[in-house]
């Protein structure tokens, strides 16, 4: 009893305090180095001047912007006065795990930089996921439910900063035959099966008889077993994963139902029993999502290194307001994709570089419209306007 009513002493102290002073609650109790930032910043009162305004209200305008990209990518952000935030949205595939490199030009590293990753639920809201320090560590997100992730980039009130930041992917799962890797793979997903009555369910993995197939992820032995189609089969599921992993064809199994393992440790050997018993050995590796069926398993376990275009060097218009010089189209993506142009724009038109990659840019017309164009001519614009009023 003594409790509930200390409980309830605390949440009346909060209450009276929020009223007093609209102060959101996270930043009474402060977990982001973002959020302890901005207590800072609220006791020196801050929120009550016009940079400190435009500071909190451009960090939580951009939690609703609409830009969207494709990894693997790689763009330069500008942070400073006006444009204290900026964000972008991500849809990543199915059975890939997201890397964020962020690196700050060396000339900056003195301003704050804070980096906090979002899911959009339903309700179109964020919730935060993770976050970097000020220290500049890699963030990493394996993306199971197909959720659209926002990115975003702020800088301390008052600084100014660059920051390079590169979006890679790579596989949710370990490679499941031990010493091989993509080049080994001899059938995928959708191949003809007995004269095309049904299409092949997971991909082939060539290796020579008796080699050692892998868990792929941590997880435990849900069932082993034989039947006409796999023979020897299987199956490994995990706590933190949607999916069960489905290896086949093996020559022996070496676990048991219930065996616990982690990623690398030996669940059996390739062979080629059950439908197999006229091919050359291989491991069939097969996933299947709970309450869905089975899925390509090829992005899981692809390893080739991804391609990422390079950055220019820092361009002397990044942050500033310029004049086009030829009309160009604005669209929602870097990957400049009809479908996602949002408006065609004339020669001389005024933008704001706000990022810059290898073939374009990040702008901000004049209106608010934020989008990017392939790389055009610019002039300087002598008068410099703010566009985020």
């Amino acid at each position: 009893m003594k409790y509930l009513i200390r409980l309830l002493i605390v949440a009346l102290v909060i209450e009276f305090a929020v009223s007093c002073k609209p102060v959101p609650v996270s930043h009474w109790f402060p977990v982001t180095p973002l959020e302890h930032y901005e207590k800072e910043l609220f006791k020196a009162k801050m929120e009550k001047t016009a940079a400190g305004q435009t500071w909190f209200r451009v960090s939580d305008a951009v939690l609703n912007d609409s830009i969207f990209s494709l990894a693997p990518y790689q763009e330069r952000f500008f942070l400073g006065d006006s444009v204290p935030a900026q964000a972008i949205r991500l849809n990543i595939p199915e059975g890939r795990r997201l890397v964020i490199a962020p690196s700050r030009e060396p000339e900056d590293t003195s301003s704050h930089f804070f980096m906090e990753l979002y899911k959009i639920k339903h309700n179109g809201k964020p919730q935060r996921l993770d976050y970097i320090s000020d220290k500049m560590q890699t963030l990493t997100y394996t993306n199971d439910d197909s959720d659209t992730l926002l990115l975003r980039l702020q800088t301390g009130l008052g600084e100014k900063i660059a920051v390079s930041l590169s979006l890679t992917t790579e596989p949710a799962l370990g490679f499941p035959v031990s010493g091989h890797d993509m080049s080994s793979v001899i059938s995928f997903w959708g191949a003809d099966r007995d004269g095309g009555i049904r299409s092949h369910e997971g991909i082939d993995i060539r290796a020579k008889r008796g080699t050692p197939v892998v868990a792929a992820q941590n997880g435990f032995v849900t069932q082993t077993g034989t039947n006409n189609l796999g023979g020897k089969v299987v199956f490994l599921s995990s706590m933190n994963s949607p999916y069960s992993l489905y290896y086949a064809h093996l020559d022996s199994q070496l676990v048991s139902v219930g065996k616990r393992v982690v990623v690398g440790d030996t669940l059996g050997l390739v062979g080629n029993t059950g439908n197999a018993i006229t091919t050359a050995p291989h491991l069939h590796f097969g996933i299947y999502a709970r309450g869905s069926g089975a899925v390509n398993p090829l992005s899981f376990i692809d390893n080739r290194k991804e391609k990422i275009p390079g950055l220019p060097e820092r361009s002397r218009w990044l942050g500033d307001t310029v004049r086009i010089r030829r009309k160009a189209n604005l669209y929602i993506s870097p990957q400049f994709e009809q479908s996602g142009k949002i408006a065609s724009i004339s020669a001389n038109t005024l933008v704001r570089i706000l990022g810059e990659m290898a073939k374009g840019f990040r702008v901000e017309l004049e209106n608010g419209t934020k989008g990017y164009i392939p790389s055009v001519p610019f002039e300087a614009y002598s008068k410099q306007i703010s566009l985020n009023k």
